[in-house]
């Protein structure tokens, strides 16, 4: 079988823990190809990432460095001979770590992105990531799969149980108070996205920039509604973030950037569970509001499932929202949501073979690997109880 990994948008960290122990665990199993091109904007390889893979004879790497380095990140297809060489290659499957969607619609056999797996608030760790046919399609799930989501609920119904405790993170009674809010004002929380320029996904966001979201907003809700914001914990480390802290300063009878210490999940899990409503977009943090029934207010482009019931950013009665009448998403369809994605959807890429893989591909997933998954997040929730 011949699998390409596509990678125009893989960082050095992700290749070294995502992709080279896929590559290691399907090596023998597999014709494989690599795709991928010189560190830019943190994206990319360096020839010192190669050395650990040596010993792996059956890979052919392909390194692009023709045109400009945003071609590959941004439009693949713009880039000479690329679409000719993958189709040379003919590959069966083609695992992506892309922004650019529409250049691996182009290309031959069936295609999947390599994407975070975490649904917060669970902690999934090791098995971390997933293979996708649509990014950011949030909450959706086949509608084929009824009765595997049955087995997943059933699989995970401890899980589930346990996982209640999530809904109330403790900040005490006194919630506003301990996120610096005002009282009694309607609350919208506003996770912010990861903003460094090596997050190329960020093309598909309604507003890339915190400041000019932020801006929008001031601009679009209702002037008593209080914007809670909750910063990317990798903007604190590796972005300047003086602009939308001065914003804040200058906003502060509607504006607020909370933090929290001592809360799983920090400040965004807190107004996820307490919020009258949460923004979303592409950031993770939807699942805590799924989770926590919290409605949701839609911007940007993702797809989302139904029983999300999210409201649109742009729907004029947003502009005259008073932190009522906003429809919670489903709790039954989000309990079958979480259990199906944990159950079918992850997996540690130290511990995939080509059975494996090929089981997420195809979404017709065994017992066993729902059983494996479930044992390992039950073994994890007892050695942190």
């Amino acid at each position: 079988m011949r699998i390409l990994f596509y990678l125009p948008v893989v960082t050095p960290w992700w290749f070294d823990h995502m992709i080279a122990p896929m590559l290691r665990a399907l090596h023998d199993d597999a014709e494989l190809h690599v795709m991928v091109a010189p560190l830019w904007r943190n994206t990319g390889i360096e020839g010192h990432q190669l050395a650990p893979l040596a010993d792996l004879g059956r890979i052919f790497w392909h390194v692009i460095d023709e045109g400009e380095p945003d071609q590959f990140r941004c439009n693949g297809s713009s880039v000479p001979g690329l679409v000719e060489l993958v189709n040379q290659i003919d590959p069966e499957l083609t695992l992506a770590r892309s922004a650019d969607f529409a250049t691996a619609k182009q290309f031959p056999g069936t295609v999947r992105y390599i994407m975070e797996g975490a649904p917060p608030p669970f902690e999934i760790l090791p098995m971390r990531i997933l293979v996708e046919e649509v990014p950011f399609s949030l909450g959706v799930m086949p509608e084929d799969a009824t009765e595997t989501i049955d087995r997943c609920v059933t699989a995970f119904a401890d899980i589930w149980e346990e996982s209640d405790r999530f809904r109330h993170p403790s900040v005490g009674p006194d919630w506003r108070g301990a996120l610096g809010l005002p009282p009694e004002r309607p609350v919208l929380a506003v996770p912010l996205h990861y903003e460094h320029r090596e997050n190329f996904f960020l093309m598909h966001s309604g507003f890339p920039c915190a400041v000019d979201l932020l801006r929008h907003l001031l601009e679009t809700v209702d002037q008593d509604v209080f914007l809670a914001l909750s910063d990317h914990p990798l903007n604190k480390l590796y972005v300047n973030r003086a602009e939308i802290h001065q914003l804040v300063h200058c906003n502060h009878d509607r504006v607020a950037l909370c933090e929290v210490e001592d809360v799983p999940g920090g400040a965004t899990a807190a107004l996820a569970v307490h919020a009258d409503a949460m923004l979303i977009d592409q950031s993770k943090s939807w699942s805590l509001a799924a989770h926590a029934a919290t409605p949701m207010v839609r911007v940007g482009n993702s797809h989302l499932a139904g029983w999300l019931n999210a409201a649109e950013l742009d729907d004029p009665a947003i502009r005259n929202w008073n932190g009522n009448g906003l429809a919670a998403p489903d709790p039954v369809a989000a309990h079958r949501y979480f259990c199906w994605h944990l159950g079918t959807r992850v997996f540690n890429p130290n511990k995939l073979n080509l059975e494996r893989l090929l089981a997420h591909v195809s979404g017709k997933v065994p017992d066993w690997i729902i059983e494996s998954n479930a044992e390992i997040l039950h073994q994890q929730q007892k050695e942190a109880a």
